[in-house]
């Protein structure tokens, strides 16, 4: 636990082990008159419920700023700390760019009057949403059929952005890996099935100002809509680079 206060017109860190005593150094700091801007504020005293609830609403209120739908469970705070009471509503924060995984430390402050001081609140992240999972064992490679998935409601560490949410996002794909049976169907585990394979005979479209040349070729490798894959003519065994369009259907910029 690290708590900062404003000491003598100076920023404190002071950090105590929740396992041993306050060193007396510590204790004056704590424990001691605040002088702030000339004017000397009462010694800190124990943390009420009523005092830590609200350094509890403050962190939790920061993280569901950043994600609404999580679950907010904060670390108990030192029970040996010493405040002043603040006299503004308190203040919390997170880290610059940090990203919001199952664990976060939020600071809550108070700033802005005769009293100073912040302390560092550890709070645990999770979410509870519908997702879907496998009904069944999803083999690699297989596309993924409506009777192959079901939809329930999990909990997640930290906030969901891993897995599929709606029948849509997955049906006629392939799986990259084996899903097992209730497992979630994690997006990184799903691909756009090839619209071109390799070996299958392909309709080359060609297009010009006003016209549209159609020929055939042999596609010697897989593609997705997009992608470009290299195609054997079936006149001339030119092979020449194409891209897949769709099933069945590559085309040639001009």
């Amino acid at each position: 636990m690290t708590v900062s206060m404003w000491h003598a017109n100076c920023l404190v860190p002071i950090t105590m082990n929740k396992d041993s005593p306050l060193t007396p150094l510590a204790r004056r700091r704590v424990l001691g008159p605040l002088l702030i801007g000339g004017l000397t504020v009462a010694p800190g005293v124990a943390l009420t419920a009523q005092d830590l609830g609200a350094i509890d609403s403050a962190a939790k209120e920061e993280i569901r700023r950043h994600a609404p739908e999580s679950t907010v469970e904060t670390s108990p705070l030192d029970a040996r700390i010493r405040l002043a009471e603040c006299d503004r509503p308190l203040s919390a924060s997170l880290p610059p760019s940090v990203t919001i995984g199952p664990r976060a430390n939020v600071r809550v402050a108070c700033t802005g009057g005769l009293v100073n001081w912040s302390v560092t609140v550890p709070v645990t992240i999770s979410t509870e949403t519908a997702v879907l999972v496998a009904t069944r064992p999803i083999s690699m490679g297989r596309p993924i059929a409506a009777e192959d998935i079901s939809v329930e409601v999990r909990r997640f560490p930290g906030t969901v952005r891993c897995c599929a949410t709606a029948p849509d996002e997955v049906v006629g794909l392939l799986a990259r890996r084996t899903i097992p049976v209730a497992g979630v169907i994690p997006l990184d585990a799903i691909e756009q099935a090839p619209a071109i394979k390799r070996g299958e005979l392909v309709t080359v479209v060609a297009t010009l100002p006003g016209v549209e040349i159609r020929s055939s070729g042999i596609a010697l490798g897989d593609a997705r809509p997009g992608e470009a894959v290299r195609i054997r003519h079936s006149t001339s065994s030119k092979v020449f680079q194409a891209r897949a369009d769709t099933p069945g259907v590559v085309r040639v910029d001009r």
